[in-house]
């Protein structure tokens, strides 16, 4: 296996086994792993975002779809469809992954959600400091 494709391989922990498998104890987080989404930090550790991965929230995701993969180690950056369960349209998602040590670092997500954009935006939480 090829440097980047282990990249890949480490971000696709988050894509597969968090977004869609919901097994968010299976990503590769770093123990302080970031997670900002359309400029809020929405998570701040790996505990932050595993409970994140586990809200039912995410169970409305079905498939990922078109997804294209750009490398510039450390960076990872992914580009895809995002389909919805009970939804026609699909969301487009960006998102660019840190890893380090094997592990992801830090996280940016930016989409566009269509007619849901202001739905998911209003509904986005920023960081707890409760966890």
């Amino acid at each position: 296996m090829s440097h980047r494709d282990e990249l890949i391989a480490i971000a696709s922990t988050y894509l597969y086994q968090g977004l869609l498998d919901h097994r968010p104890e299976e990503v590769l987080f770093a123990d302080d792993c970031i997670r900002i989404e359309m400029g809020w930090e929405t998570g701040g550790n790996a505990k932050q975002l595993r409970e994140l991965l586990a809200n039912d929230a995410y169970q409305a995701n079905k498939a990922i779809h078109d997804i294209v993969w750009v490398v510039e180690d450390p960076y990872v950056d992914a580009r895809f469809s995002l389909e919805l369960h009970g939804i026609e349209m699909r969301m487009r998602i960006a998102t660019r992954f840190k890893i380090a040590n094997g592990l992801i670092q830090h996280i940016e997500i930016l989409f566009n959600g269509g007619e849901l954009h202001q739905l998911i935006l209003d509904s986005t939480e920023p960081l707890r400091t409760d966890v």
